[in-house]
C-alpha cells in the first residue's frame, strides 16, 4: 500500500494529499443548483465509459441524500456511512452495476454526514485515493451546493466537472460554486458541462459568459468539457431506472455522453494496475 505526501490546503481544516500525486482518474462532478441532472450525467458517463472497455468506479458523494443506487436500480447493503463509522472497509461497500461498473453507494436520510469537515472525512478519502488508482475512471458525484463535505470531496480529486443548465438560477449557482472552489481548492482544474442546451452554439455561449465572469472577478480559468442537448429520452431512462446510453443508445443525448466519456478517458492516465480487484 503506497503512502502519499500531504500538504495543507488553504481554507480547508485538514491536510489533503498533494494534488500532483492524486490519481488522474479521480474526477469530481459538482453543481451549484440541485435538479440540473448531475447524478444522471455521472451515472451515464460511467456506463458509457465501461461500454468502451474502461474499468470504472462511481462514488455517490451526496452523503445524506443518496440516489445513485436508485437511478441504477441497485440495492446496497453497505454504504459510505458504514465506511465512515468503521463498520466495513471501502472495498467491501462496492456494488457491481451496469456493464460491470463498481458503485460506492451513500446513505439516504442522514443530515449529519453532509456537514462533515475534512478531518472527519479522512477515513474515506485516503482509501478512496488508493482505490481510484485501480480504475481507468473514478467519478465522484458530489452533492449539490457548497457544503463542507461537497467542497472536501471536490478538493480531494484531480479535477472537477461543473454542471449547469443555461437557466439563470442554475447559472448563478454555478458561478457561486466556482467561486467557493477557487477559494477553498486553489489550483483545482474545473471544466464546464452544459446540460439541456438548445444546441452547441447556446452551450458555448453559456460557457463564455461564465468563463468571462470567472476571469474578471476570480482570476480563474474555466475549461469547456462539452454539453448535452435537450432530450426527453433522459427522463424516460430515469423512469426505467436505467442509463440512457443503455436504454436508448441511439438517442442524441446518448451520442453526446459516449463522446464525452471517450474524451475523458483519453485525457486521464490509465493506471498500470487497472486490472486489480
Amino acid at each position: 500500500m503506497s503512502e502519499f505526501p500531504v500538504v495543507p490546503m488553504p481554507g480547508v481544516a485538514a491536510p489533503v494529499r498533494d494534488a500532483a500525486s492524486l490519481p488522474d482518474s479521480l474526477i469530481a462532478v459538482v453543481s451549484g443548483k440541485g435538479g440540473v441532472g448531475k447524478t444522471n450525467l455521472v451515472a451515464n458517463l460511467a456506463v458509457a465509459a465501461a461500454g468502451q472497455g474502461a474499468r470504472v468506479l462511481l462514488v455517490d458523494g451526496d452523503l445524506g441524500l443518496a440516489n445513485l443506487d436508485v437511478l441504477l436500480g441497485l440495492t446496497p447493503t453497505l454504504t459510505l456511512a458504514d465506511v465512515l463509522e468503521g463498520r466495513c472497509r471501502l472495498e467491501e461497500a462496492r456494488l457491481e452495476g451496469p456493464r460491470g461498473i463498481h458503485v460506492l453507494p451513500a446513505a439516504a436520510g442522514r443530515c449529519d454526514l453532509p456537514a462533515l469537515r475534512p478531518r472527519e472525512l479522512a477515513p474515506l478519502l485516503a482509501p478512496l485515493w488508493r482505490l481510484a488508482e485501480r480504475y481507468d475512471l473514478a467519478l465522484v458525484d458530489a452533492g449539490a451546493g457548497v457544503g463542507p463535505a461537497v467542497v472536501s470531496l471536490a478538493a480531494s480529486c484531480r479535477r472537477a466537472l461543473l454542471l449547469t443548465t443555461p437557466e439563470p438560477t442554475a447559472f448563478a449557482d454555478a458561478y457561486a460554486t466556482l467561486k467557493v472552489l477557487h477559494t477553498e481548492a486553489p489550483g483545482l482544474p474545473v471544466e464546464l458541462v452544459v446540460n439541456a442546451a438548445r444546441d452547441e452554439l447556446a452551450a458555448h455561449a453559456t460557457h463564455e459568459r461564465l468563463a468571462r465572469l470567472a476571469g474578471r472577478f476570480l482570476g480563474a480559468s474555466l475549461g469547456f468539457r462539452g454539453f448535452l442537448p435537450r432530450d426527453p429520452r433522459l427522463a424516460d431512462a430515469v423512469a426505467r431506472q436505467s442509463a440512457v446510453v443503455e436504454a436508448f443508445p441511439a438517442a442524441k443525448s446518448s451520442r453526446h455522453l459516449v463522446a464525452l466519456a471517450r474524451d475523458l478517458l483519453r485525457d486521464v492516465r490509465r493506471p498500470a494496475n487497472a486490472g486489480g480487484s
